[in-house]
């Protein structure tokens, strides 16, 4: 097989170490918190590149249930100044028909970044699974004691 063949066959998970991207990008959420003078879009922009870091078949039900849970509808008042500080009363803009409040949709980044750390620990990629063999009933020997071939009776 020529070094050509061998390289098509090579896939992009093979290519890309992509628990590594993960692992950066938390890193980079983390450090956008620390940063003393951060602001929300950071820290959003550093959100919306982690969950867009996920691919779509990673993404099951669970997830999609906690971002939609992450967005909130809000109220604000759009009601309009008089003299620069008061706003007109409701009664006012009744009359006027004018719109005193609009929906916007908020999202809860926070709620965001912990449902994309939940998924990846329902993929088990946030811990280490180590095996760890235990033998029972077996003296534990010291260097000294096998040198002078000191061995446990059976």
């Amino acid at each position: 097989m020529s070094k050509v063949d061998q390289e098509a066959q090579l896939t992009l998970k093979d290519r890309m170490n992509f628990p590594y991207l993960l692992a950066n990008q938390v890193l980079t959420f983390q450090k956008t918190i620390q940063n003393l003078d951060f602001s929300e879009p950071q820290i959003q922009e550093a959100i919306k590149g982690f969950v867009h870091l996920i691919p779509k078949s990673w993404k099951d039900k669970e997830f999609n249930n906690a971002l939609t849970k992450a967005k909130k509808e809000k109220q604000i008042d759009v009601r309009p100044l008089v003299a620069g500080r008061t706003r007109v009363s409701l009664q006012v803009c009744r009359e006027l028909g004018i719109e005193a409040f609009k929906n916007k949709e908020i999202v809860d980044y926070y709620a965001v970044f912990q449902a994309c750390m939940d998924l990846l620990d329902r993929r088990k990629m946030l811990s280490k699974i180590m095996r760890i063999e235990e033998l029972d009933s077996i003296e534990s020997l010291t260097e000294d004691d096998l040198r002078k071939g000191n061995l446990p009776s059976e």
